[in-house]
């Protein structure tokens, strides 16, 4: 089964360092090539054919490798770093009727094999988020997942330490169906920016159904020394 993808990358990669001085995250070098690259093909491996990606207004850089590398993705735009709810909202309107779609940050690199997981799941018409393990500390910073079986009961972002009921998070990796648009436009905020997990909460309570799909790994980049990290892994296959 093949689909639509929305990939966020209008991140700055504030947290790289020098790095971040001279790159967006999602054109910062890894392995030789910019990170975007790495989380395209792994896309496509799992069975994304189309493709859209939402930059910041200033990443001209981006913008141009898109168009020579990537020249079949459309481009949205985001003018003020938001959120990536916000971000994803930007990416509306070029979905035309697709009755669901995939989300995924570039700063984070997916197996093939979960990626396809997600869109099959997403088959029956439910929402799904992936989802990790990652201990109750994690959900302090990130957003805390609550499920009964594979079905998401409540999902809070970054919850008081100690309260968050799981010790799941969700990862920036989602199905959503375009039930859930409104939700992304006038459910999202919380507090400065907006956040898939707070406008899925909100598709929750009006009686949508969330799916929780249990992710291998996330190979995450933050820091440089993620970026290290992760050429190494890559180089070593």
């Amino acid at each position: 089964m093949s689909c639509d993808a929305v990939i966020l990358a209008a991140g700055a990669g504030s947290r790289l360092g020098e790095l971040g001085t001279r790159h967006s995250k999602a054109m910062v070098p890894v392995a030789g090539r910019p990170l975007i690259d790495w989380g395209i093909e792994r896309l496509r491996a799992g069975g994304v054919e189309s493709l859209i990606v939402v930059r910041h207004a200033s990443d001209d850089a981006l913008a141009v490798h898109l168009h020579e590398r990537w020249p079949d993705a459309r481009i949205a735009v985001q003018e003020a770093r938001l959120g990536i709810a916000d971000a994803l909202s930007r990416a509306l309107p070029l979905l035309g009727d697709v009755p669901a779609y995939l989300a995924c940050a570039c700063d984070s690199l997916f197996a093939a094999a979960d990626i396809a997981a997600m869109i099959a799941a997403g088959a029956g018409g439910d929402a799904v988020v992936g989802v990790l393990d990652m201990g109750a500390a994690a959900t302090a910073a990130r957003s805390a997942v609550q499920v009964d079986g594979d079905r998401v009961v409540a999902i809070v972002e970054k919850p008081a330490p100690g309260t968050a009921a799981s010790s799941l998070v969700a990862a920036p990796l989602y199905w959503l169906p375009r039930a859930m648009d409104r939700h992304l436009v006038a459910d999202a905020a919380q507090g400065a920016e907006r956040y898939v997990s707070v406008a899925l909460a909100a598709y929750l309570r009006a009686g949508g159904a969330v799916r929780a799909l249990r992710l291998r790994e996330r190979l995450e980049v933050t820091t440089a020394a993620d970026v290290d990290a992760l050429a190494a892994r890559l180089r070593s296959g």
